[in-house]
């Protein structure tokens, strides 16, 4: 609901702007009346907050459009698709060679690549009105496949290039080669290094989330947004335009947004959104683990008791044995 539903509406979302018009007051005076021919009315545009800035504000827009429901709107279309990208992932990996370089990003890609429709029918099911279009009147036509393949390929895979970065810092900065026992003999200089040397991975890990798989989905996403049917109406605000970029068909365009620019369409103020949204969810997701935790770990205690404790104390001391 958090991380795929309302980002994905967050990702597509065009604030609205809306024009009020004010009519001067009616003069009480002859003089005042004269004057009046030369005031016009006054047309103000208000900038409308978009839907997306506020979690609760969006599930209670989609439960009033869909009904309760809707906040997991998609799952069994999204369920599908994780399924599908595995089975085609374990098979493109059980062909491709074990020597071939950086293998799991060309096994991500070209399984991203392969199920890009299946991705373009759950996000087209999130951002548009309830209907009762099927599944299949849903997926897009296989000339889509064309526009969609290389930004799910790229969306698939910017995870492993990003940890394939992220392990190429570290031994670049030798933290592959330290060992344990090394470490409790280090002094203050050389604790301060490790820190900084560890910190420095977590900065590129952290740069290559922003920088490289945030840009991949967003660009997927608007992609596959930007081939929805004409007759379907979106569940939120949405330039299908995409600010003149996008020249439908029927006027000789291709009718769908290109790669760069579906990017470079999402301006900074959606940027901004779409990333409070993440910081958001993050929080929200480890106060929900936090707390499952100390619930799981009461009904262990209940239900083991003291021998829970005992149990605890022997697997810190290496003697537990299942």
């Amino acid at each position: 609901m958090l991380k795929d539903v309302v980002a994905t509406l967050c990702m597509v979302e065009t604030p609205s702007a809306a024009i009020t018009i004010s009519t001067p007051e009616e003069p009480a005076s002859k003089d005042e009346k004269e004057g009046l021919l030369e005031t016009a009315p006054t047309m103000t545009l208000v900038h409308q907050k978009p839907l997306t800035s506020s979690i609760r504000a969006t599930i209670k827009h989609l439960v009033a459009q869909g009904g309760r429901l809707a906040r997991f709107r998609g799952f069994r279309y999204h369920a599908l698709w994780a399924v599908a990208f595995t089975i085609v992932g374990n098979v493109v990996e059980s062909v491709l060679p074990a020597f071939v370089p950086f293998r799991m990003v060309i096994v991500s890609a070209l399984a991203g690549a392969l199920t890009a429709n299946l991705h373009a029918t759950w996000t087209h099911k999130v951002v548009s009105m309830p209907s009762t279009a099927s599944f299949w009147q849903r997926v897009p036509s296989r000339t889509n496949w064309k526009v969609l393949a290389f930004p799910a390929a790229v969306y698939a895979s910017m995870p492993y290039v990003s940890v394939y970065i992220a392990k190429g810092a570290a031994q670049l900065l030798r933290l592959d080669r330290i060992d344990p026992e090394d470490v409790r003999e280090y002094n203050g200089a050389e604790w301060t290094s490790l820190i900084v040397r560890f910190i420095a991975v977590v900065v590129i890990g952290i740069s290559c989330t922003l920088f490289l798989c945030l840009p991949a989905i967003v660009t997927m996403v608007r992609v596959e947004a930007s081939i929805l049917p004409e007759d379907e109406d979106t569940i939120v605000p949405f330039d299908r335009s995409f600010d003149g970029k996008v020249v439908p068909k029927v006027v000789g365009g291709t009718g769908s947004i290109s790669f760069l620019d579906a990017w470079r369409s999402f301006n900074w103020e959606a940027r901004r959104r779409l990333l409070k949204l993440y910081v958001k969810i993050f929080f929200i997701m480890t106060g929900l683990i936090f707390v499952m935790m100390h619930v799981w770990a009461l009904i262990g205690f209940v239900a083991m008791g003291p021998a829970l404790s005992k149990a605890i104390s022997q697997a810190k001391n290496g003697a537990y044995t299942s």
